[in-house]
């Protein structure tokens, strides 16, 4: 049985959400400028962990050792818009005692099982008939051609804080790969908030899939000289 990772689950920035979970000590940084609000975190023992963009809000991650506690900022048109306590996993960069432990900690475990179709590179054979203007007569000619073939296939992804994998199947592994483990590899540069999940991994020298999942709409892309696009059950 493969073992199933996790992801700690960021929460959403809602208003209600928001006055809920916002930290005393920062609540009455919600409203201010980017700038300012960076300067009194850094004054109130923060130290930035990592930031992302997820369409027009930009979601930073902020960790306080005196207080152990990590909490995400999303800034809005200039200024923040929420301030959220999240589990500690989303700061692991910055906690000592979280980067210790590789795998499990804080937050729910959630795998992905994708099932969609793509196209990928494949040769075609062709032939026909030349005329040969030497002979005076039609020949016939052999040969191949590159394009494109459409396949089905399926695809898993498993995350645990910093750390991902991914097991393609079919058409979307490459007749050569390396760097592989029982068919699963591991996903680099990895950036998960509430809406998306993103990283790549090198089936091999020439070929680095991009994954880009949108936890929404439940749709995955695979973009590489094989592209996929497939609907995803998260467990």
């Amino acid at each position: 049985m493969r073992p199933i990772y996790a992801i700690p689950l960021l929460l959403a920035a809602s208003a209600t959400a928001a006055s809920a979970q916002t930290p005393p000590d920062v609540a009455d940084l919600v409203g201010a400028r980017g700038a300012g609000g960076e300067t009194q975190l850094e004054a109130r023992g923060y130290s930035f962990v990592t930031n992302n963009m997820v369409r027009d809000t930009k979601w930073s991650f902020w960790w306080s050792e005196r207080q152990r506690q990590c909490i995400s900022v999303a800034t809005t048109d200039g200024r923040y818009a929420a301030i959220n306590v999240v589990p500690a996993a989303n700061c692991r960069a910055a906690a000592p005692d979280a980067a210790a432990r590789p795998y499990g900690g804080d937050g729910q475990r959630v795998s992905l099982v994708c099932i969609g179709a793509g196209s990928g590179l494949a040769t075609q054979s062709t032939s026909g008939y030349r005329y040969n203007r030497k002979s005076r007569k039609f020949e016939s000619e052999y040969g191949t051609t590159l394009g494109r073939e459409g396949f089905s296939s399926d695809i898993e992804i498993e995350i645990d804080g910093n750390a991902g994998r991914v097991h393609p199947s079919g058409k979307l592994v490459s007749p050569l790969h390396s760097g592989g483990t029982d068919g699963w590899w591991p996903i680099t540069d990895l950036v998960v908030t509430p809406d998306q999940i993103s990283g790549s991994y090198r089936m091999n020298g020439l070929n680095k899939p991009r994954i880009d999942y949108n936890r929404r709409t439940r749709i995955i892309r695979i973009h590489a000289s094989t592209d996929f696009t497939g609907r995803c059950e998260e467990q």
